[in-house]
């Protein structure tokens, strides 16, 4: 019997020790994490405690290298701060927007759209909660976000500091040694251009499918700017490898209930313009000038938000499909 208490003794100690470790290690890295000024974490981090900005910009990597809010600040006098991130879908943009709207209202938002954000596929759901799970005590809509995509996550993550942050432990020394791409408020410019031999083209998917989930993420997107009276622009950024079945029709058609529409640059340059993108799907850093600035020409006043009274300029190219 008395072998028995001292063994109960050590397991309840070492089940303490485990604890401590594992809040102290825990909290140790996820102060390095919410101090980071660079990389994918840094600009989710802004967005879930930090973002007081006029403007917001979500989308995927897309947006991420295609707007830059240091020209929107300058031609409109508003504060802005582009929030995209890299692989992420439409689930992701309403889950931050909801986020953000927990403690702050912007004047606009922009959301880039990308031709397949309605696509099924991409195990979004399981990225959401891997992203999300450091902020789980941080934010209530993170909170109830990952309660509602994994019951068996959420426990987890309220069990244990150290797995809310076990896979970013790498990530955060690499961008505290300053190693790696740099954004500037969100925006990651890319350096180079494509090769001439790859050529822009349209792709006939047939097998196209949209899933409901993200359509239905997508209506709440636009439900919570409307309901605010936040002004959205939603628009199709500049691409090399153009979807014939896609978003668009469906973003319309949701979109009109609200009296909007989404505004398609998918082909504002020309087929051969390779000195404007890094790749198929991306604007390299004159790309990314060039389109910003001409979306500030067709949507902003200079120096002054638009007022609702005055129409938009609306120089995107239609739909070719």
């Amino acid at each position: 019997m008395k072998g028995f208490y001292k063994f109960a003794i050590n397991a309840v100690l070492l089940v303490i020790l485990l604890v401590v470790v594992d809040r102290a290690l825990g909290k140790l890295i996820e102060h390095y994490l919410f101090s980071e000024k660079q990389g994918d974490s840094a600009v989710t981090t802004h967005g879930v405690l930090h973002a007081n900005e006029d403007i917001l910009i979500f989308g995927s990597s897309r947006a991420s290298h295609h707007y830059i809010p240091e020209l929107i600040v300058k031609k409109t006098g508003l504060s802005c701060y582009n929030l995209g991130r890299d692989g992420m879908k439409m689930k992701y943009y309403e889950a931050l927007l909801k986020a953000v709207l927990s403690y702050h209202t912007p004047k606009i938002v922009i959301l880039d759209l990308d031709l397949n954000d309605f696509e099924e596929g991409n195990d979004e759901e399981q990225r959401l909660t891997t992203v999300f799970m450091p902020y789980i005590n941080k934010n209530k809509e993170v909170h109830d976000l990952i309660y509602k995509e994994s019951k068996k996550e959420f426990s987890l993550a309220n069990i244990s500091a150290l797995y809310r942050v076990n896979s970013l432990p790498i990530s955060i020394l690499q961008h505290h040694l300053e190693i790696g791409q740099k954004h500037f408020s969100g925006y990651e410019p890319l350096s180079g251009s494509m090769e001439e031999s790859t050529r822009a083209k349209h792709i006939d998917n047939r097998s196209y499918k949209e899933s409901a989930a993200k359509v239905a993420a997508f209506e709440n997107f636009v439900k919570e700017t409307q309901v605010r009276n936040i002004k959205l622009y939603v628009l199709v950024s500049p691409g090399m490898k153009i979807r014939k079945y896609n978003a668009i029709r469906t973003a319309d058609n949701i979109l009109r209930k609200y009296d909007l529409t989404a505004y398609n640059y998918s082909e504002l340059f020309k087929a051969d313009a390779y000195d404007l993108f890094y790749d198929g799907a991306h604007l390299n850093e004159l790309g990314a000038k060039e389109f910003t600035s001409t979306v500030v020409a067709a949507h902003f006043n200079e120096k002054t938000e638009r007022r609702s009274d005055q129409p938009v300029l609306n120089t995107a190219v239609s739909n070719p499909f």
